[in-house]
Formats: C-alpha cells, sequence, structure tokens
C-alpha cells in the first residue's frame, strides 16, 4: 500500500472530484488519474491553493520539455493547455477511443474551437491532470508501450529533476530502460534483488551507452537523493508544512 494512503480524506476527497471530471477524456485518462491519485494526487491537489507546492512548478516544466522534446506537444502547446482542449473536447465527444490513431486524436484536439468563459471556469488541478493523463498516453504510444505503464514516470523529476532531467528520460525511453514501479522503488517496497534490477535499467548514459565508474557513482547518489526527497514530500503533505 502507498504511504500516502493515510494522508487523510481531504486530499483524497479533493482528488476524487478532479478524478471524477477528467474520467470524462477517455477510458486511458480515467485510469491515469486514478493510478496516480495515492502518489501525484496530494501534490497536484496544491495547485488549487494560492501557493502550490514548489515541486509542481518543477513538474510542469520538465513534462512540457519532454513533451517538446519527444515531439508530443508542439513548442506553444503545455500541459494545462492541452488538459483543457481534451476535458472541452471530450463534451463534444472527441475522446481518444474514437480515433484510429494517438496522432489523429492530437490532429482533432488543436483544431478544436476552445471556449475561453469555460476554460477560465476550470480549475488547475483538472486542466493538469488530464494534460498529464493524454501526455502519458502520447509518450506510451510513441514507445509501443502498454496503456498505464508510464503513469509513474512523473515521479522522478519530481524527486530530482536536477538529474532525471527531459533529455535523460528520453535517453532512457529511446533504449527501453524505463520499466519498472517507481513508486514502489521510491517508498522502498521492492525487496533486494527486485531494487537491484530496477536500478540496472537506469544504468546508461545520455548517449544511450553503459555508465562509467564516475556516471554510475552519479546515478546511485541521485536514487538515494530521490528517495530521501520522497520520504521528505510525504512527510511534508502530511503534516502540511
Amino acid at each position: 500500500m502507498s504511504f500516502f494512503s493515510d494522508i487523510g480524506n481531504a486530499i483524497s476527497g479533493a482528488f476524487k472530484s478532479v478524478c471524477d471530471t477528467v474520467s470524462k477524456v477517455g477510458s486511458s485518462v480515467a485510469a491515469f488519474a486514478n493510478d496516480i491519485k495515492p502518489t501525484l494526487g496530494p501534490l497536484l491537489t496544491t495547485l488549487a491553493q494560492v501557493v502550490p507546492h514548489p515541486v509542481v512548478k518543477a513538474l510542469a516544466n520538465f513534462a512540457n520539455a519532454l513533451l517538446h522534446v519527444l515531439a508530443i506537444f508542439k513548442p506553444d502547446e503545455t500541459v494545462e493547455d492541452m488538459g483543457e482542449r481534451a476535458m472541452q473536447a471530450a463534451e463534444d465527444g472527441i475522446t481518444p477511443d474514437k480515433f484510429e490513431s494517438f496522432d489523429e486524436y492530437m490532429a482533432e484536439l488543436r483544431n478544436f474551437e476552445l471556449d475561453p468563459e469555460v476554460a477560465e471556469k476550470r480549475s488547475k488541478v483538472e486542466k493538469f491532470t488530464a494534460g498529464l493523463g493524454i501526455a502519458t498516453a502520447g509518450i506510451e504510444d510513441k514507445f509501443n508501450m502498454a496503456t498505464g505503464s508510464l503513469n509513474n514516470l512523473w515521479l522522478l523529476p519530481v524527486t530530482n529533476s536536477e538529474y532525471f532531467t527531459p533529455d535523460r528520460v528520453k535517453s532512457l525511453l529511446e533504449n527501453g530502460k524505463l520499466i519498472g514501479d517507481v513508486s514502489a522503488y521510491l517508498e522502498k517496497r521492492m525487496g533486494g534483488e527486485e531494487a537491484s534490477a530496477f536500478e540496472k535499467n537506469y544504468e546508461i548514459n545520455l548517449e544511450g551507452e553503459p555508465m562509467n565508474e564516475g556516471e554510475l557513482g552519479k546515478l546511485y547518489d541521485a536514487l538515494d537523493s530521490s528517495r530521501a526527497e520522497w520520504a521528505k514530500l510525504q512527510q511534508q503533505l502530511k503534516t502540511g508544512d
């Protein structure tokens, strides 16, 4: 069970409402939102506050940069904007399951005429969650991965955005190394052998080559730092600090 499971009814209830709203975009986005509810949910819920949690800004910057470098979003498109577009389009029956390919769906979203008044009333939490769900589906489609297999991808920049940069994650994706349960690793719910296998997947550099000794040292320092940061974030969200 996730460490976030005991955070409290207020946060889980707030994000449940978000899940219900974004589920209209389609089954993959609905599954994404429910999957991240115990992990990213509490962080994303802070978007409704006057001052969101600082790591949410880092996550947004990372997500937008990654989607641009992977050519899933165009340079002027953001996660939040595409989330709003996806939700408005869904009200007109435009959802991913209605199209032969993800690219066709994205083309339809880009041609959809937005209602700015509707967008103005929508919460940032809903926009960002829907957009992140669409983004995840797009990455999975690009790399022929199973739906939902990358839902926890976004935990990497949350815990260590300096190491897990868009270029590094792009390299991991291109080399088929971004696999395994990130949340289980960060929360130390993996056994020794499973954790070691998880870590070995990351032992490639930006060029997709095996890491040298210095690079390996930086990787394992980064993974240790990520686990420590995750524990710190959990404690902050539990106590409201």
